[in-house]
């Protein structure tokens, strides 16, 4: 998942195909649109678990791109979106005072994103606060790349994302603007990286052998549940175009369509309510990959251990009968 706003690619006449092939649910049957991020899938079967077991609802989840998401919220074939990334749809504003589709609730907006580095490392060097510090402590990022790497004459490495990436493109302008980061500029490479995979597996490396590593991530992912990681400071003013200051965070939205909550009134009320974080998912993804579970299982595991943060989110009935389910699991 990339977590900054996106180009809006797709062509009109492929969503025209999609709207006329997708005619729209004529049953009672609630659709969640589902995108190819496990953090979307865990909240999906969340979702789904509840209003089966809680609401007698029927539901239906389904794989929709972003672009398709916005057609299909509009014309009736999904019904909901659990992970709305607002900030990746260019007409989301536009749409919801158009009333093509509601904003239920916020999901969660603690989706940070820049340069981390293990909290190991700022343990150790404790005045390693703010990105500008990294010019301070070049010596332990050298490339690995170069033989006989010189800390006086070399540049050092910070890790980015693959170079398709807009977020990379903010990155690569913070480290080359030699006016309000002239040491970064003067002593690192922001070196891009073609895949998350292999982005991962350098921090990986790294943390196993309590490495130093400073490097681009974002949450709530998996890996940011396994390691404990700091987001480096910046107190400039943000501003994409120069690359300057911190990625601001944004709204993660759950949507329906424009009449959902009058078809579904109680499932509505659950959704108004339900509210996480991205250092709770975190966590959750980071126990599925390690315990190798899908979406489905590690939601049932999920609310057999939260009740606490869950319970809040539903009427007193369909508790009883979600903790029956549970139960019986």
């Amino acid at each position: 998942m990339k977590l900054f706003r996106k180009a809006f690619l797709l062509m009109f006449a492929l969503v025209t195909i999609f709207s006329v092939a997708a005619c729209q649910y004529e049953t009672d049957t609630i659709v969640i649109g589902e995108g190819d991020w496990n953090s979307n899938r865990f909240y999906n079967q969340v979702v789904k678990y509840i209003l089966e077991n809680g609401y007698d609802e029927t539901v239906e989840v389904t794989s929709v791109s972003t672009p398709i998401l916005i057609q299909s919220l509009t014309d009736g074939s999904i019904d909901l979106n659990i992970e709305t990334w607002s900030d990746n749809m260019p007409t989301y504003q536009q749409d919801i005072l158009d009333g093509n589709y509601v904003e239920l609730g916020v999901n969660f907006d603690d989706n940070f994103q820049g340069i981390y580095i293990p909290q190991y490392l700022q343990d150790e060097h404790p005045d390693l606060v703010s990105i500008s510090d990294l010019a301070n402590y070049k010596s332990l990022f050298p490339d690995p790349e170069v033989t006989g790497w010189d800390a006086e004459n070399d540049k050092g490495v910070i890790y980015g994302g693959p170079s398709s990436w807009q977020v990379t493109t903010f990155f690569i302008n913070k480290f080359a603007n030699t006016d309000l980061y002239p040491e970064l500029a003067a002593n690192f490479e922001f070196r891009t990286l073609e895949s998350t995979a292999t982005l991962n597996s350098t921090l990986t490396a790294a943390y196993e052998s309590e490495e130093a590593w400073a490097g681009y991530n974002w949450e709530p992912t998996s890996i940011m549940g396994r390691y404990d990681m700091v987001l480096l400071e910046d107190d400039i003013a943000y501003d994409y175009d120069t690359g300057a200051g911190l990625i601001p965070t944004n709204n993660v939205t759950i949507v329906s369509t424009a009449n959902f909550e009058e078809a579904h009134a109680d499932a509505a009320a659950f959704l108004k309510l339900m509210h996480t974080s991205s250092a709770m998912v975190n966590e959750v993804l980071a126990y599925m990959d390690e315990q190798g579970l899908d979406p489905d299982e590690v939601a049932i595991w999920w609310l057999q251990n939260n009740e606490s943060i869950w319970s809040a989110w539903v009427s007193d009935e369909a508790l009883a009968k979600i903790n029956t389910a549970l139960d019986a699991e």
